[in-house]
């Protein structure tokens, strides 16, 4: 008979990865789950940065098992009337940590969200500066240790959303935009591939134009090209380059699509 893996917990948050913050939120999970396995997705979203830590979120989480419990802290409102959630989404995945719109990829048809506000599973944090610590990672590691998500809490009707760009349809294409750039300076858009039209295309950032290409080694080094990266998204890039700081572009700057010629 194989033997059945130990619990597994993923964390993501803006504490960065040189503060002790991380450890002890680890420190917090080993000591009430020992065999846990804690996997660090990021520490590095930028401080605040809701957008950022969902996107972060929207490309790791579907690469790991169903059954892993995902803690994400990206929490400006930490310690206010904001509510603490764990989101169970249509695939059974669940995501524990502040309902702030961290969680937007994942409010999809079939989803449930779950308040955290049962007292008998969830604790009451004695500081209000530290969730991530004192709320999300005891209930991260309830859930790890087997217990149902229907127990912390009544089903949440309107968790909160962020504003999730989405491409507009303009006359002759698409019109996007740049979400956030990558460690390699690579500018991730809000065009999908299942948005892009097919046959040859022309895409511009900024009024500028970027070859399509398949991939980054098909450009020329230094050259602007477009191509859809790993998260199926479309991404603006420099070969052996960044984008971000030739283009000196950031969140907000518009992306257009056309069928060429």
């Amino acid at each position: 008979m194989a033997d059945v893996p130990s619990p597994l917990v993923t964390l993501t948050t803006d504490y960065g990865s040189g503060s002790g913050y991380p450890a002890q939120v680890k420190g917090v999970l080993l000591s009430a789950v020992p065999d846990l396995r804690i996997v660090d997705l990021s520490h590095g979203i930028p401080a605040f940065d809701l957008l950022a830590g969902a996107l972060l979120l929207e490309a790791c989480v579907p690469w790991y098992p169903p059954e892993a419990i995902h803690l994400a802290v990206v929490d400006p409102g930490v310690g206010t009337a904001r509510r603490a959630v764990c989101v169970v989404d249509a695939s059974g995945r669940r995501l524990v940590g502040p309902d702030n719109g961290l969680f937007t990829p994942f409010l999809v048809p079939g989803s449930r969200v779950f308040a955290l506000s049962d007292d008998a599973v969830v604790p009451q944090p004695a500081r209000p500066t530290f969730h991530g610590r004192d709320l999300f990672a005891p209930v991260a590691a309830w859930l790890a240790g087997g217990g149902p998500p229907e127990r912390l809490g009544p089903l949440v009707p309107d968790p909160v959303r962020l504003r999730w760009p989405e491409p507009q349809r303009e006359a002759g294409g698409l019109r996007g935009e740049v979400l956030l750039a990558d460690p390699f300076g690579n500018l991730l858009t809000s065009l999908r591939s299942v948005h892009l039209p097919s046959g040859p295309l022309a895409v511009e950032v900024a009024g500028r134009p970027a070859r399509v290409v398949r991939t980054y080694g098909d450009a020329r080094v230094a050259e602007l090209v477009a191509l859809v990266g790993s998260s199926g998204r479309l991404e603006i890039a420099i070969r052996e380059g960044s984008a971000a700081r030739v283009l000196g572009l950031g969140r907000g700057a518009s992306v257009t699509v056309r069928r060429a010629g």
